[in-house]
């Protein structure tokens, strides 16, 4: 089986620089030292030395006015990440070798749109650029276009588009790059076809605090039916009012990249954007989104075990607001641990966990079968609020209060009865997962809605296409629950996604017969 490995996806991951002298050194971008050319969707390989156990900061930009030289004001940065000598982590390209020996190599076959790159490597002082030229896929089997819409006064040049898979075993990414009135065409191979597609903007974050709607568009490619998917459009509104500010590590560093997000009126709405080169973001509120009350703002990636993200509740924002907050992002030194019970049995299945310091910081980590859990904290904080991110149905919630280096943080959870909790309305949207999980041949699904609204509960297979519709219709506010009965389905990979006006969250699930 091909494996593709989606690494542009600008995860911040934290760095500790090498010390003594540090170079990067005998750089070679598909086999080249001085220019590269590779066709869409081929592979593209780099390999280069650098200290032993050294990091390097790699930077991808469209090189706008074709003159090999990078140049901020001009160029577009696409996208930076970090890459670590013997490192296979996700949070950036790994060094295939794994081995930590001063030499760093990485290859797949990606989708870049056609034009003129610059890729730059840098290690401590030493930055080493290669310019190259991506050229058009030969015989495409679909073509995907539309326009993107922008406000008055702003660009709608340069917007980098981007298809992925939302199969974790799904091809090659691909992307396309917007003309001056804001058209793109995004050409692909065969290997688009069939399984669910994420289309959406890769760099929104140059527009902001200007709102993206959709977030992104799926697609499902099929040549029986088409070859020629156009009309994928997005458009960029005003905002009304908008949150600011920057995000640092705990030494004061801004944080390039970070995706920082906000959700606000119980779940009713949701988006993210990224910071900028100095660590710092916009966020914009449509008009019809105001006064948004309950605003939860965050950063970071609450399931990466490096860092414990930020997360802090926003006063009432109403229209003409320019709130700033800044945020933090804490490296990882200590450990919280304990056990989950259900009823006082093993849980048998992975609970998620959370931890969260008021107003700071939050993570999350799953238990094991046996139900025994790791969060990894800091100690610069130090009061977490411990407790489960879902239960199965009907069991009640509770959470305990722990401090970094603390063993046996126990909790237990109990059955109540189902008409006290669909009598509560839930703060937020909330897909929950399905129990049991692997199943056999029924599961139930629950999720949690804070408003009445039509919502829909859709199942698909592994290559996208609906096979069963759980849910269509208005539902109230509340916790609601469905039985999924698979008899005749074959063994594997499902997803069930939820719709729920702006809100919509997808889940894997496994049917093992």
């Amino acid at each position: 089986m091909k494996t593709s490995i989606r690494f542009l996806f600008l995860i911040f991951v934290f760095v500790f620089p090498s010390t003594g002298s540090a170079q990067i050194s005998n750089l070679l971008v598909n086999g080249s030292s001085t220019h590269f050319t590779v066709m869409s969707g081929g592979e593209m390989s780099w390999s280069y030395n650098l200290p032993v156990g050294g990091t390097a900061l790699l930077e991808i930009w469209i090189d706008v006015n074709a003159n090999t030289i990078v140049e901020p004001a001009t160029d577009i940065l696409w996208q930076a990440f970090y890459q670590m000598d013997g490192q296979q982590g996700y949070d950036g390209p790994p060094d295939m070798d794994g081995l930590v020996n001063g030499q760093i190599s990485f290859g797949t076959p990606i989708g870049l749109a056609p034009a003129e790159y610059i890729m730059s490597f840098s290690n401590n002082s030493s930055t080493v650029a290669i310019s190259g030229t991506i050229t058009q896929l030969i015989s495409p089997a679909f073509t995907i276009s539309g326009t993107v819409s922008v406000p008055p006064g702003k660009s709608a040049q340069n917007l980098i588009m981007n298809l992925e898979s939302k199969n974790e075993n799904g091809g090659k990414f691909w992307t396309a790059i917007t003309d001056v009135n804001g058209n793109y065409s995004m050409h692909t191979d065969a290997d688009t076809s069939g399984n669910p597609w994420s289309l959406r903007i890769d760099n929104e974050h140059r527009l902001s605090p200007a709102i993206l709607s959709p977030n992104e568009l799926n697609l499902v490619l099929n040549a029986g039916i088409s070859t020629n998917y156009s009309g994928n459009n997005f458009t960029f509104s005003t905002a009304a009012a908008e949150v600011n500010g920057t995000v640092k590590d705990d030494d004061g560093n801004p944080i390039a990249g970070v995706d920082v997000f906000i959700s606000g009126n119980y779940g009713a709405w949701d988006r993210n954007t990224r910071t900028d080169l100095t660590g710092s973001y916009r966020l914009g509120f449509l008009s019809s989104e105001l006064p948004a009350s309950n605003v939860w703002l965050g950063a970071g990636n609450s399931e990466d075990n490096s860092m414990v993200s930020s997360g802090s509740q926003l006063p009432t924002v109403n229209s003409g607001n320019v709130l700033t907050k800044n945020l933090f992002i804490y490296k990882t030194n200590s450990t919280i641990t304990g056990t989950v019970t259900l009823n006082g049995n093993p849980p048998n299945m992975n609970l998620e966990i959370h931890a969260s310091v008021s107003d700071t910081a939050f993570l999350r980590t799953y238990t094991e079968y046996n139900g025994n859990y790791t969060l990894n904290v800091t100690n610069k904080l130090y009061n977490y609020i411990v407790g489960p991110g879902y239960l199965p149905p009907n069991y009640m919630y509770n959470s305990v209060i722990a401090h970094p280096g603390q063993t046996n943080v126990n909790l237990n959870f109990n059955l109540t009865d189902v008409e006290h909790d669909q009598s509560v309305i839930p703060n937020e949207f909330s897909l929950l997962q399905n129990y049991p999980n692997p199943f056999n041949p029924s599961t139930k699904i629950s999720w949690q809605t804070p408003v009445a609204s039509w919502q829909s509960l859709k199942i698909y297979d592994i290559l996208g296409k609906v096979v069963a519709i759980l849910v269509d219709e208005e539902i109230p506010a509340g916790t609601h629950e469905v039985e999924f009965d698979a008899e005749g389905f074959t063994s594997g990979i499902y997803f069930y996604r939820l719709h729920a006006g702006n809100y919509s969250e997808m889940r894997k699930m496994i049917l093992l017969r």
